[in-house]
């Protein structure tokens, strides 16, 4: 009972430094294209953060396995300390260098992140068999809670630093008599635009921009220290080999992820990164995969198109980088509520009404963006705005994830893998060209692309589950009803 809860306290700790890490990076991502509005160094900056995410995700079985978790999880907020200090100063020689340790850090931190939470539901259930299940699935949930959270804290941070900021210099009334035809829909970046407003993306006195990193970097910092104290050394490969006895399985049948864990126990780490690297590589290029991963790659894409032009085109040029963080929080806010009432939904009646939902979301917000006459007197449809994005990617993220998990049941790592490299996929690939296009033709181009992923969804879903429900159906004929009617239930939440 002591040791269950010693780890219930040492998860709970981990919590806070998820929240804490968290608050430092996802307080500056939203504000650097903004704060680096010159020449798009910010948006470039972020494209080449999240392009070397992708392969950096990779490495992480490996290190875990030569060095331990704790090391992951350490080094992942370490880079994101030093992303944080790299935006200190808008030059190519501070956020390039910046730009990879927040790929490294992204791309581990997530990662590692899901990992520790499944230890700790692996070691607090070692007392109650089968219940590992339910806290596998609630420790999860709650770790992408806490990284909510640590948004919203690290927004309402600059939030609160930029208003003072702006009431101190006087330039708190942007929209009075101003000229927003350059913005929204109609931002193409131009830098002679963008050198004539300049005010509206930057904070009035550098201190301002020091003080704020600095107190970001603080928490980041913080962070670190806790992990190193309250994460365990060990690199924990038990965990892998008892995932799937302590869980409510219907069947006994080892899946893929047993038999790698039983191969990985007496290889070195450069072999447990390569069969890693392979049995992901395979499972990329499966028709299965290849119909399914749009879907991911449109929600990275959404996700990085309002960091990146929502922030800047809306946001910063109408009302000032000041309310970049109100509008993250509502983001967030509307994120976290769509994600917990999608899983609730799933749960019950599959993932497709919450598509459906996130569908008219987004082609709503599409429309509004594309048609709205921006005036003194309408700004606020931008925080409706920001709150509808949130809604839409918390569903697109979470139900995505659990698709990989269900389409992929018996590859379940290697799967959750690729939905990952998938999603950083979109992230990168918007911010790439986003000094290429101007706004309005980027919200044409994610209307393309949620069009086409919707419908390599619903072929997916036609060969997949809804051809296997109807083969099962015909295949059990002989059994009860009882039967039948579980079985349609298990297809339905595939």
């Amino acid at each position: 009972m002591c040791a269950e809860k010693t780890s219930r306290v040492r998860f709970y700790l981990f919590l806070v430094g998820v929240v804490l890490t968290l608050s430092g990076a996802y307080g500056v991502v939203p504000m650097v294209s903004s704060l680096n509005v010159e020449e798009a160094i910010g948006s470039l900056t972020l494209a080449i953060g999240y392009a070397i995410a992708i392969p950096s995700t990779f490495l992480v079985p490996a290190v875990a396995s030569a060095f331990g978790i704790r090391t992951v999880v350490v080094i992942a907020a370490t880079c994101y300390l030093l992303f944080v200090l790299g935006n200190v100063y808008t030059a190519y020689y501070t956020l390039i260098p910046a730009a990879v340790f927040f790929g490294v850090g992204d791309g581990w931190y997530w990662s590692s992140g899901s990992i520790v939470a499944n230890n700790f539901a692996v070691e607090i259930s070692k007392n109650e068999p089968g219940t590992y299940e339910v806290r596998r699935r609630l420790f999860t949930g709650i770790f992408f809670a806490a990284s909510q959270i640590g948004t919203i804290f690290g927004s309402a941070a600059s939030v609160v630093f930029l208003f003072v900021d702006r009431q101190l210099s006087g330039r708190s009334n942007f929209t009075t008599n101003r000229d927003f035809s350059f913005c929204g829909a109609n931002d193409c970046q131009d830098p002679n635009i963008t050198l004539a407003n300049i005010e509206q993306y930057t904070p009035a006195f550098v201190a301002t921009r020091y003080s704020l990193i600095a107190f970001l970097a603080g928490l980041v910092l913080i962070a670190v220290i806790l992990h190193m104290v309250n994460l365990p050394v060990e690199a924990r490969h038990e965990v892998e080999r008892t995932t799937n006895t302590s869980s409510d399985m219907c069947s006994t049948t080892p899946s893929n992820d047993d038999a790698a864990a039983t191969a990985n126990q007496n290889s070195t780490p450069f072999q447990v990164m390569a069969k890693s690297l392979k049995s992901t590589l395979k499972l990329l290029i499966t028709p299965k995969q290849l119909l399914i991963m749009w879907l991911a790659i449109y929600g990275g894409m959404t996700l990085s198109f309002f960091n990146g032009e929502i922030t800047r085109a809306f946001v910063s040029c109408v009302l000032g980088v000041d309310k970049v963080g109100v509008a993250v929080i509502l983001f967030a806010a509307g994120d976290t509520i769509a994600a917990y009432v999608g899983g609730k939904v799933n749960s019950k009646h599959g993932r497709n009404y919450p598509f459906a939902f996130a569908f008219v979301l987004d082609v709503s917000s599409y429309v509004v963006c594309l048609n709205w006459q921006i005036t003194e007197n309408t700004t606020w449809v931008i925080y409706i705005l920001s709150f509808m994005f949130g809604m839409s990617d918390g569903l697109w993220q979470s139900q995505t994830n659990e698709m990989y998990g269900s389409f992929f049941r018996d590859d379940n790592k290697q799967a959750l893998a690729a939905w990952n490299i998938m999603y950083e996929v979109g992230l990168a690939t918007q911010f790439a060209i986003s000094k290429a296009l101007c706004v309005w033709q980027k919200i044409y181009l994610q209307i393309a692309l949620m069009a086409v992923a919707v419908i390599f969804y619903g072929v997916a879903y036609y060969i997949f589950v809804w051809r296997l429900r109807e083969e099962k159906i015909y295949e059990n004929r002989s059994t009860p009803i009882s039967s039948h009617i579980h079985i349609i239930i298990i297809s339905e939440r595939l």
